[in-house]
């Protein structure tokens, strides 16, 4: 067996882009907050505003940023412990900063995406800041020490190895999870062996893992604030980002003019409470995405009005026996898989994160009640990041796999004792909580793995709760955040000398940057005008019920169903925006993936956005397309141009105006001139 990975894992940037792409119709416009109450010591024009970043830059040798062009690069070189001055050796940690476009406040530096172990550089971006941030700050992204430009450290080989061995770990014995004497000792080998690989495979470097934790990351940004000169900045963190910053907050709180924490951890918890506090908060929030669904008439109606059920029925077959598939390729061959339990769990959870990875994952639900895994397996293919025709694990180039591990090991304990004491607890802790209810579970194992890591404390860690005297502090919060459980972000609010909690009813993980006036309007007020809430809580209810994106039916099987040309035509391309593999593209080069009914469809980066290729594509039987097709960005038109053959052969073309909605098409059809529109 093999142990399971704890689940906090985000890429904002992705995520972002790509609820951008979708188009749903309707959506409301959000309403405008309460109006705050302005404070005449919030930031503004400060000594810290002095320096002349562009200048500094240069002095520093910045260079522009091959991974984000938008950005100069330069690099800090730190010591390896800050916390011993008797140790010489250094490493060199990347930072990217974007000037401020006119009057300089001073630097707003995100801890960002999360992980641990996620690229800032590589992921951040300038598009989901206000203009007014943008014109008075600097916006700063690093890579933390032991990932991407900062002296990566990593065992690419072991953790794949031990990845794709949970993924096909099959549990024929007793309950599902470690529940008999023999699996146990099997889920103990396995994380020895995971250890022991990816020490062997980083080298001599293991030894300094230990220099690695979020303590030493929060002392490199205290460092690169010495090398820019800036008295104080403004700070950032999003999901395991917000441990980072609230590190830094508790040892550096005078260098801070405010703090804000996107989708916050507890740092006082324990290894194991937090492992369980996230477990209770993926069951729930699936729950809740079950039971809305019975809530939504197209949702209800293809999953029987009964969602929860659906789920438990599918998960108790799957623990039982792996349920085979067949999973079309482009090329029109197909490969004979099987669906494990782990890869329901795996899959589920991830598309937890967010109001549309719930909806797309309700989506795949309802085909696997009709016998159809191959919409859940195209989700697991994306999420676990495997190449769908070898099933390897192609790992993403922006995260690094063993600083997740290395940083939680480091930072965290799991239990007190001896190794076997700690395992033992470990192991006894998973028991409450193997099996299929709770639905999602495993992540307290991550124990295992941490009792072996080179670096993991010995003795328990603690934390005090962060106060941050004098620090205005944001806390932003959803009550359906399955990664950085609600309560914990409210029990950091609650210690807080000058807090503000800031939260969202429902809502997904991480909750600033994604367009509502609640929170960015009360982040952009204090940051340009030293604008204070009127209210240390507030609900921002302009997110309206959010707990799923409006369910989007799936495409009929059969091109009969549909009235016209145009109906066929609007349910292929809401189709493609949320198949999976083009929802979750990078669009970094040319992609191809089969078509339901037979033929692929391919997308790729084109001269003015998107550009797409149809070779006898069916996504509904009796309607089979053979063209092109583009997204231009600046048009915000969707076209296809396309022969149809199937049921009626003809040459249509079909557009979609993203400017107000409108849809039409075009051409001939089955002897007839066709020119239709909505």
């Amino acid at each position: 067996m093999n142990v399971k990975k704890l689940i906090l894992v985000l890429s904002i940037l992705v995520l972002a882009t790509l609820a951008c792409r979708l188009f749903i119709p309707g959506t409301p416009t959000p309403e405008a907050p309460p109006t705050p109450t302005p404070v005449s010591d919030g930031p503004g024009p400060s000594e810290t505003g002095t320096v002349d970043m562009a200048a500094r830059l240069e002095e520093l040798g910045g260079q522009r940023c091959q991974e984000n062009p938008e950005f100069t690069c330069v690099s800090i070189r730190v010591p390896l412990d800050h916390f011993d001055a008797s140790k010489s050796e250094t490493l060199d940690v990347m930072f990217a900063v974007a000037p401020a476009s006119g009057e300089r406040y001073g630097m707003y530096v995100q801890a960002f995406p999360g992980g641990p172990g996620g690229e800032g550089i590589s992921t951040g971006g300038l598009f989901w800041f206000p203009e007014s941030i943008l014109e008075h700050y600097d916006i700063v992204y690093f890579d933390q020490r032991g990932v991407g430009l900062s002296d990566p450290i990593a065992c690419p080989a072991a953790y794949a190895r031990n990845f794709l061995g949970y993924l096909h770990e099959t549990d024929q014995a007793g309950l599902e999870g470690y529940d008999t004497p023999d699996e146990q000792q099997s889920a103990v080998e396995d994380a020895r062996a995971f250890v022991d690989a990816c020490v062997a495979e980083i080298g001599p470097d293991a030894e300094k893992l230990v220099y690695f934790g979020t303590d030493q990351v929060a002392e490199d940004l205290e460092a690169f604030r010495q090398a820019i000169g800036d008295e104080q900045f403004m700070l950032y963190g999003v999901s395991y980002g917000t441990a980072v910053a609230q590190t830094y907050a508790a040892a550096h709180p005078e260098r801070l003019m405010g703090l804000v924490l996107d989708g916050t951890t507890d740092l006082t918890l324990t290894g194991e409470a937090g492992a369980l506090s996230q477990e209770a908060a993926f069951d729930e929030v699936l729950v809740a995405t079950l039971n809305a669904c019975d809530l939504d008439e197209l949702c209800a109606a293809e999953l029987g009005g009964d969602a929860l059920s659906v789920y438990d029925q599918l998960a108790a077959q799957v623990s039982e026996e792996p349920i085979p598939y067949e999973f079309p390729l482009p090329s029109g061959e197909t490969i004979s898989r099987t669906f494990t339990f782990n890869q329901l769990e795996f899959t589920t959870a991830y598309q937890m994160y967010s109001l549309s990875g719930r909806m797309l994952f309700l989506r795949a639900l309802a085909a696997a009640r009709e016998g159809d895994m191959v919409p859940m397996a195209r989700l697991l293919y994306q999420q676990a990041l495997l190449d769908p025709e070898s099933f390897e694990y192609l790992g993403d180039p922006t995260f690094s796999d063993t600083m997740f591990y290395s940083v939680h090991c480091t930072d965290n304990s799991y239990f007190s004792g001896t190794d076997e004491e700690r395992i033992a607890q470990t192991i006894e802790a998973g028991q409450a909580s193997n099996g299929t209810v709770p639905r999602l579970d495993g992540s307290v194992y991550t124990g295992l793995t941490c009792t072996y890591w080179p670096s993991s404390p010995a003795e328990p860690v603690t934390v005090e709760p962060l106060v941050a005297d004098g620090v205005p502090t944001f806390v932003l919060n959803a009550t359906l955040d399955p990664a950085t459980p609600f309560h914990e972000g409210q029990a950091v609010f609650e210690n807080l000398a000058d807090g503000y909690h800031l939260y969202v009813d429902g809502g997904r993980h991480s909750i600033f940057g994604w367009g509502y006036e609640c929170p960015d309007t009360y982040i952009t007020d204090f940051m340009v005008d030293g604008v204070l809430p009127d209210q240390r809580e507030v609900v921002c209810e302009d997110w309206g019920d959010a707990v799923i994106s409006a369910y989007q039916a799936r495409i009929s099987a059969n091109a009969s169903d549909y009235a016209d040309p145009l109906e066929i035509f609007w349910a292929i391309d809401n189709e493609i925006q949320l198949q999976p593999e083009y929802f979750y593209g990078r669009f970094e080069e040319a992609e191809s993936v089969a078509c339901p009914f037979g033929g692929s469809f391919t997308f790729g980066p084109g001269e003015a956005g998107e550009a797409y290729a149809f070779e006898n594509c069916a996504y509904t039987d009796g309607f089979i397309l053979t063209g092109s097709g583009l997204y231009d960005y600046g048009s915000r038109l969707f076209t296809i141009d396309a022969r149809v053959s199937g049921d009626q052969s003809g040459a249509l073309s079909y557009t979609r105006d993203d400017n107000n909605g409108g849809i039409s098409v075009t051409g001939e059809y089955g002897g007839e001139t066709v020119d239709l529109e909505n």
